[in-house]
């Protein structure tokens, strides 16, 4: 008789084994224990300087000046009549991206606060772009010849243009505003008062000469700020935390740009301030040189600090920011009056659904 090879058997995993999971732990605790750790001797340690991490003023660093947070004064802040004041906030969403290309949406609002109530909010329709590499490229030339008054000779790194082309339309907002402003008004702006990486200084500079020559104060209200302590610690946090200890439940400021090098570099001071007694949030807050000492802009800026539903904050600047900002909702419409401005060019519907497909949803459902 012949022999048989012995067959081997492949058992089929049962349930248990095929739902088996590995780790049902969230994250390490030893890690996150570590990750703590750096942080509370990033808070805790004393540093030597004040770094401004702008990325912007023609430098290859960061400004780094001699600083300490315990070394800057916390100066009272007393609120004084806020007169006129202008407010400018943008907003921006991607409709569609398809990786090579975008189509996004933009626009600045502006607000007039005056007599103690709003007189005017203006909420432009969005602008719409379709952007690819080239396209933006265009679109940016345009844009800053406009700002600058003359053709730039390099643009600026765009790795997001929609940011770059919200930030283009405030400031244009922001020169129109000084312009239509008058002697003694103030203008809010959303932000550092000395543009950014996307804004180039000239135009920042141009700006502020119109504002001197008009008469115009001008302000910059930071919600995110790059001060920095030290190992990049958040310089206004510990201010106010150090408000809190030293001078609870009142309104302070204190001027971070001491060194002779913020004045050759900056159209204005720097300062953390805590605009109200309740307040949970300090912000850093850029005031232009010109016509109104900056205590005066910083106590106009304080009266306006006081509305319930953003105690802390500028009110014109809030309602500036919700008029710019662009919702969920809005961006549901935009992108269905896309798909069906795309239909209407004769595309395809299943042309139309590989276009706005993103795996990313499917996995995080």
């Amino acid at each position: 008789m012949r022999a048989v090879a012995p067959q081997s058997v492949v058992m089929a995993p049962t349930a248990a084994e095929e739902a088996r999971v590995v780790n049902l732990e969230l994250y390490e605790r030893g890690q996150l224990d570590d990750a703590a750790g750096f942080v509370v001797d990033l808070l805790e340690r004393p540093g030597t300087d004040i770094r401004v991490l702008e990325a912007q003023l023609g430098l290859d660093e960061a400004l780094v000046v001699e600083g300490h947070p315990d070394g800057y004064e916390l100066v009272p802040i007393e609120p004084v009549g806020p007169g006129v004041v202008w407010a400018i906030d943008g907003g921006s969403c991607v409709v569609a991206d398809g990786r090579s290309f975008q189509v996004v949406g933009h626009r600045a609002a502006r607000v007039r606060f005056q007599n103690g109530s709003t007189a005017a909010i203006e909420r432009p329709s969005l602008v719409v772009h379709a952007v690819s590499t080239e396209e933006m490229d265009r679109l940016a030339r345009a844009a800053l010849t406009e700002l600058c008054g003359a053709e730039p000779e390099r643009l600026p790194d765009l790795p997001r243009p929609v940011d770059a082309l919200r930030e283009w339309s405030e400031w244009s907002e922001v020169a129109r505003t000084v312009d239509e402003a008058r002697e003694g008004d103030l203008v809010l702006i959303d932000g550092s008062l000395h543009g950014g990486p996307l804004v180039p200084q000239t135009v920042v500079q141009r700006v502020h000469r119109r504002a001197v020559e008009q008469g115009v104060a001008m302000a910059g209200v930071v919600k995110a700020s790059t001060l920095y302590w030290g190992r990049n610690a958040p310089l206004v946090g510990l201010l106010k935390r150090r408000g809190d200890r030293e001078a609870p439940s009142s309104r302070w400021a204190a001027r971070i740009s001491t060194d002779p090098k913020f004045g050759r570099l900056y159209v204005g001071d720097i300062f953390v301030a805590h605009l109200a007694p309740t307040a949970s949030f300090a912000f850093r807050i850029d005031v232009a040189r010109g016509p109104l000492d900056a205590n005066e802009v910083l106590g106009r800026v304080a009266a306006l600090a006081d509305d319930p539903a953003f105690v802390g904050y500028p009110y014109p600047l809030a309602r500036a920011h919700q008029a710019a900002r662009v919702t969920g909702y809005d961006v549901v419409d935009l992108r269905r009056a896309f798909r069906d401005a795309l239909s209407g060019r004769g595309m395809a519907e299943d042309d139309i659904e590989v276009l706005f497909q993103d795996f990313h949803e499917v996995l995080n459902r």
